[in-house]
């Protein structure tokens, strides 16, 4: 079935505020159990005198993360029933929620009852097997939630259903790293872990309260991976994921190493790259929404992109032509400037991906879409040290610079390719 069949069967949603209601608790949520994994506990194993080595295998937290494209057809055939008018995102997620939960809590007593010789190889084992099957669960609850989402919003909400999506992730940030850590300073990990388990149920009342309207009719459509990868829309997605994030993701790991080789001492550094990257973060999201309100997805996504490429070139070229010494002030400010046009940029892209996910398996084709966006920034963060390496900072940021404008001429006409294909596909339709 293509996706032109579909739209006979397009079901009333509920408002945008409901969605917004529902799913920002949601996506908090998810930031918020990765967060705790792979910042909170590092530090807590760390401090109590554990070895890096151990500290460097809390990166497998984010398999899930990588890998949840592998069976995001099964759940989204699960959610989504061949032949059946039924949506169930809403009991996958309060289930996902729940269990979320209930890990936390186990957590907290494996804690609890090794109070006495904290971090020991048997707590730690069972710490990490929970914390990886929180990461399971958190992941295989993202690609239901992203279905809801494309779900229930229209093509003007998708802006604001990324504002949830992006700003969630920045709050999770800060509760499941700063205010985790401030707890477990005071009254101990264990405790922090049961708060933070508690939050997650709060969180869920939202969604709790939200009916998800069935299906219209009946859809015979079973979702699959093959179907995404058949769709031109799908190959127009992944083509602007990796084009358009492939710049940013060359410089996203140089910008404390660039402020630190430039004098900054390492607390103002931390103050910068916590509560400052969250502040720059929650104001560029807000920023991507209006954005995308005032000039509709796609201006919004070429002046986000355009704006990027500016920052960009400006940070290289201050990287060449100013002194040490006399930069840092300049760097500092830019790199505010970075997290700010970053998260502008990620609402403004996924806006347009959520147009570009088929309403028949949006959870297969949105995980699609992000896996490719992992994959890019794995590839683009080792590319980008290594042209640090040997062509110093301002190498990899004249780099990236480069890469973001090429990605917007070349979007600019694979727009206009798909455009033309997509009229003269309903043309036909019509004939």
């Amino acid at each position: 079935m293509n996706d032109q069949h579909l739209f006979a069967s397009v079901p009333v949603r509920i408002t945008l505020g409901r969605v917004l209601f529902a799913v920002t608790g949601i996506y908090i949520t998810q930031t918020m159990i990765s967060t705790l994994a792979m910042q909170s506990v590092p530090a807590l194993v760390r401090a109590a005198g554990g070895s890096l080595a151990l500290i460097g295998a809390t990166t497998l937290f984010m398999l899930p993360w990588a890998l949840k494209i592998l069976w995001a057809p099964t759940i989204e055939r699960w959610r989504l029933p061949a032949g059946s008018q039924k949506r169930r995102s809403r009991p996958l997620i309060l289930g996902g929620q729940m269990a979320l939960a209930g890990l936390l809590l186990l957590a907290a007593l494996t804690g609890y009852l090794n109070r006495a010789h904290p971090f020991q190889s048997d707590e730690l084992f069972w710490l990490f097997g929970l914390l990886m099957a929180a990461g399971l669960v958190a992941a295989t609850l993202d690609i239901a939630c992203d279905g809801f989402c494309v779900d229930q919003l229209s093509d003007g909400g998708y802006g604001w259903g990324n504002v949830a999506q992006v700003g969630g992730s920045y709050l999770g940030m800060m509760l499941g790293g700063g205010a985790f850590l401030l707890l477990a300073a005071r009254y101990g990990w264990p405790f922090a872990a049961a708060g933070l388990a508690v939050m997650i149920v709060v969180f869920s009342l939202p969604m709790w309260r939200t009916a998800e309207p069935a299906r219209s009719q009946p859809v015979a459509h079973r979702p699959s991976l093959g179907n995404a990868l058949s769709r031109r829309s799908t190959w127009f997605g992944l083509l602007l994921i990796v084009g358009l994030n492939a710049g940013v993701r060359v410089v996203m790991p140089l910008s404390a190493p660039v402020l630190l080789d430039h004098g900054l001492d390492m607390a103002s550094l931390g103050w910068l790259l916590g509560g400052g990257s969250i502040a720059a973060g929650l104001v560029g999201t807000l920023g991507g929404g209006l954005l995308i309100h005032s000039l509709g997805q796609w201006r919004a996504l070429y002046c986000a992109f355009v704006l990027q490429a500016i920052i960009l070139l400006t940070i290289a070229l201050c990287l060449w032509l100013l002194p040490a010494g006399s930069a840092l002030p300049v760097l500092m400010g830019l790199t505010v400037a970075q997290f700010i046009v970053t998260a502008c940029s990620m609402v403004c892209v996924y806006a347009v991906l959520m147009g570009l996910s088929s309403p028949l398996q949006a959870g297969v084709d949105f995980t699609l879409f992000q896996c490719a966006d992992a994959g890019i920034a794995i590839l683009g963060g080792t590319v980008g040290g290594v042209l640090a390496q040997y062509s110093g900072y301002s190498g990899s940021f004249f780099c990236a610079a480069g890469l973001t404008v090429m990605a917007l001429v070349g979007l600019r006409i694979a727009h206009s390719i798909h455009k033309g294909r997509a009229c003269k596909d309903r043309t036909a339709s019509l004939c």
